[in-house]
């Protein structure tokens, strides 16, 4: 390849054609190092486009030392540039790095070219060295300029050196993707081709005025070039051509196919809510959704952060379109502490390069709200952290608090809106005691936090109420005995739904041991104790009840159920109450032995006395009589009276008879008559003092024939004589037992 220089048309000017390729040989001007006050010397390559100054005194990382990137093929012009009238000629060296090094400046001999010139003439003159090639193709180069023929010692000897890169033009190797369906981004990538200082990437459209344009300086590869949005959807073409420092590198096009652009436009995600589930720390955030369209969720510590760490998203996910929101699932470190999201919409297409695209960032923010429970004097206290003042997108405007039922979706009971963002707890006394309840905690601050639900089970420090009103009734009819309690109202009585059940003790005696009987619903209030033998003894009863944590009442008072018992025709009573206030009076009842209901009182208003002699009863009340004690309470808080059990009562039969009598009808004691008491059959026989029967009578209804007797007169018809008789009574009384009776009587006139 051959060296092309031209000829400059005015002073101080001066082309060098170059054609040239690069290899990465770096080189470093030699110092001159021009004596104190001495100028060092200057030029330009083309013009304004690079200004050389001295040699960069040995150092490095000068200007000077770091290669300007240089087309091969590509015209320069070097031009002095340094204000000094003295200077008489200036002259220009070209070497390669490698030869460059073992030279001293300036050579006495140029290896290269040397154009020279006159200031005062205006002529130029250039001379080649045929003799001596020096351009080897592409890579490093050094450019040196001397403004006087002299050997370097004068002081009036100025310096100047630049390394240059020579590089073989090529097409840029670029990708390109469609951003958001408005922008175009090209990619510069890291390929031997793309070895240019500089890139004019211009995007175009027929029947546009939007057609930007840039130029690009690549620190490093592969390097993005965006359009920006595009105000329109016409298709695009865009090109990219590599540039040198110099500014007329003869470099190829890259022209790109025509793009369409009717692709999605990515939205901002918009997040509406974040919810706690019943996982553990676990959160769900709804945000709308665009179908398949890429998002990252980055979450930070208000406590810790003010800033997100967009470097490192907690969740990545890809949106669908099958709902209008994405139900999108987090998990936080500590479901005690607050912690705040947003979300980013990733164009996948078009990957961000730095942290995050903040115009794909949400708008808004949402941070969780923790909450807690504790029981607090037998009430629910509901406590949460405090709402951030402040969030992005977002207001405080107030906290609710919502109980729901078991299921944990329907909600039980509502509390009113809490305004002051410092009131962090909400009581809730509405409670029972082992029951269990669900609460949620809701902040709203246009978007919507609402805490996990919460799940506890009451508990309370409160004393149980006592059941006040008991009593035990015996039910003869189906031998048991009922007990039943109730408490007095105003009492602090229970709810059946604050209870878990009654409970019922019994002892066979007032001061016997109670042993646990029997439990019922808390309905049910009421037992039939059928185990109960109500015709062998009393029975003593008191009563409980536990709520739903399972703590039990004190007991009631006793109460003891009435046994009635009959000694011949006198009955008694257990004192003992049967109700858990004193007795007012007992009352006696005659039963009916087959219906079992009251025919009636026979005595009344027993007061302090437990017995009752049935003898002083009429005659016609029967030999047998089925007897109940009815108990009356003193206050009217137990409506119901209570009762013992039936005692069958035989009042026993009696036969008289008089020891003489006087058959002599003056009207009184005519006749021997026997009295008696419940007899229902009589047989009468008398007797003579030899033992013979002299009389015989009877009767199967006494009550009918009480007249029956012996008036003195024998079977023939005479009237027996005075003296002495035996007499035989054999009788029957109304229950069938069978009476005999033998004796002596005397009969006169």
């Amino acid at each position: 390849m051959n060296i092309i220089l031209s000829k400059i048309a005015k002073i101080l000017m001066c082309q060098i054609i170059i054609m040239l390729m690069s290899v990465n040989v770096y080189a470093q001007c030699i110092n001159k190092a021009e004596p104190p006050g001495t100028m060092p010397g200057e030029f330009s390559i083309n013009g304004t486009r690079v200004s050389v100054v001295g040699d960069g005194d040995g150092l490095a990382n000068a200007t000077n030392n770091v290669p300007i990137k240089i087309c091969e093929g590509e015209t320069i012009t070097l031009k002095n540039t340094i204000s000094a009238t003295s200077t008489t000629g200036v002259n220009y060296w070209l070497m390669p790095a490698s030869q460059y090094g073992s030279l001293t400046i300036p050579p006495s001999n140029p290896a290269t070219a040397n154009a020279s010139y006159s200031s005062l003439s205006g002529d130029v003159s250039v001379t080649v060295n045929t003799s001596t090639s020096w351009y080897s193709g592409p890579g490093i180069y050094v450019i040196t300029q001397g403004d006087n023929s002299g050997n370097g010692i004068t002081s009036d000897y100025h310096h100047a050196c630049q390394v240059v890169e020579i590089i073989k033009p090529s097409t840029p190797v670029v990708t390109y993707s469609v951003c958001n369906g408005d922008m175009i981004r090209v990619k510069l990538e890291a390929n031997a081709n793309n070895n240019y200082e500089e890139y004019t990437v211009r995007f175009t459209a027929i029947g546009s005025s939007f057609n930007p344009s840039f130029n690009v300086r690549p620190a490093s590869y592969p390097t993005l070039v965006s359009s920006g949005p595009i105000p329109n959807r016409l298709d695009r073409v865009f090109t990219v051509q590599g540039q040198s420092k110099t500014g007329t590198c003869p470099a190829p096009v890259y022209t790109s196919p025509s793009i369409s652009m009717t692709g999605t436009t990515i939205a901002r995600p918009l997040i509406s809510s974040i919810t706690g589930t019943a996982t553990p720390s676990e959160f769900e955030m709804a945000v709308f959704a665009q179908n398949n369209i890429q998002r990252k969720v980055f979450m930070r510590d208000p406590l810790t952060t003010v800033n997100y760490d967009y470097t490192n998203p907690v969740l990545n996910y890809t949106s669908t379109s099958t709902t209008t929101f994405d139900l999108v699932k987090v998990i936080v470190p500590n479901a005690n502490r607050q912690y705040c999201f947003r979300t980013e919409a990733v164009d996948a297409n078009c990957p961000v390069t730095t942290n995050v695209n903040l115009a794909n960032l949400s708008s808004e923010e949402v941070c969780t709200t923790p909450a807690n429970l504790t029981m607090v004097n037998s009430a629910v206290q509901v406590s949460w952290l405090r709402a951030l003042t402040t969030i992005t997108g977002g207001v405080y405007s107030d906290y609710r608090v919502e109980r729901l039922l078991t299921d944990g979706v329907t909600i039980d009971k509502f509390f009113p809106a809490i305004n002051n963002i410092s009131t962090l707890t909400l009581t809730d006394d509405d409670v029972v005691c082992g029951k269990d309840y669900i609460y949620r905690v809701i902040t709203n601050y246009g978007q919507k936090s609402t805490s996990q639900l919460l799940k506890i089970r009451a508990t309370s420090t409160n004393p149980l109420a006592k059941i006040t009103n008991v009593f035990a009734d015996v039910q003869a009819t189906n031998n048991l005995i009922n007990v039943k309690g109730t408490f007095e109202s105003g009492t602090g009585e229970p709810l059946p739904a604050e209870m878990l059940e009654y409970r019922f003790y019994r002892a066979d005696s007032p001061n016997g041991s109670y042993q646990f009987l029997q439990a019922t619903v808390p309905t049910i209030n009421t037992i039939n104790d059928a185990t109960a033998d109500i015709n062998k003894q009393s029975y003593c009863y008191y009563m409980t009840w536990k709520d739903l944590c399972d703590r039990e009442s004190v007991p009631s008072e006793k109460v003891c159920s009435i046994f009635l018992s009959s000694l011949v025709s006198v009955i008694n009573w257990t004192p003992e109450s049967s109700f858990s206030t004193t007795t007012d009076f007992y009352r006696v009842n005659k039963i009916d032995p087959i219906t079992r209901q009251v025919i009636k009182p026979l005595a009344d208003n027993l007061r302090n006395t437990y017995t009752f002699n049935t003898q002083g009863l009429p005659d016609s009340e029967g030999q047998v009589i089925y007897l109940q004690i009815e108990a009356k309470p003193t206050t009217g808080s137990i409506s119901q009276n209570t009762r013992s059990n039936i005692a069958k009562i035989y009042r026993p039969s009696l036969l008289l008879s008089p020891d003489a009598f006087t058959p002599n009808n003056d009207g009184v004691n005519d006749k021997f008559i026997i009295y008696g008491k419940f007899i229902q059959k009589l047989k009468m026989t008398i007797f003579d003092h030899w033992g013979n029967a002299i009389f015989y009578d009877e009767t199967d209804n006494f009550a009918s024939n009480t007249q029956l007797g012996w008036d003195g007169t024998l079977k023939n018809g005479e009237k027996a004589i005075q003296g002495m008789y035996v007499f035989r009574l054999e009788a029957e009384d109304t229950t069938g037992q069978s009476i005999t009776k033998e004796g002596t009587l005397f009969l006169t006139y």
